[in-house]
């Protein structure tokens, strides 16, 4: 079933990579921002019915980081599935994510199906 996705990555190949897996498994990107701030700025102006299913969120980035950007969006949109994305994947912190509310975790690099993997098991 398709979904509606926020793409939340700091690095502007990784959005564009991510938008190109999702679009053609026939998920909606309904936004994209390159920080945390950016992201729940964009969501908040989103009418309810466009809210996203789905939010892949990347652990490293600027001003607001991937677990601060989590936090905020849990409180904004408490349904919403989130997908941390990070090069650096410890136990450590795939235990800490699993702890803030992340729903799924993809280590970078990743290939295409490993993302749709992630977002099919989310429902």
């Amino acid at each position: 079933m398709a979904k509606k996705i926020f793409i939340v990555d700091d690095a502007d190949f990784m959005v564009e990579m991510l938008r190109v897996i999702l679009r053609e498994a026939g998920h909606t990107v309904v936004g994209i921002a390159l920080n945390g701030e950016k992201a729940l700025d964009a969501i908040r102006a989103l009418p309810s019915a466009s809210f996203p299913d789905i939010v892949t969120v990347d652990f490293h980035m600027p001003k607001m980081d991937g677990m601060a950007t989590v936090s905020a969006l849990r409180s904004l949109v408490p349904s919403v599935k989130v997908v941390l994305v990070s090069a650096h994947a410890t136990l450590p912190l795939v235990m800490k994510a699993k702890e803030a509310g992340v729903d799924a975790f993809i280590s970078k690099p990743f290939e295409p199906q490993t993302v749709l993997e992630a977002i099919s098991k989310l429902g």
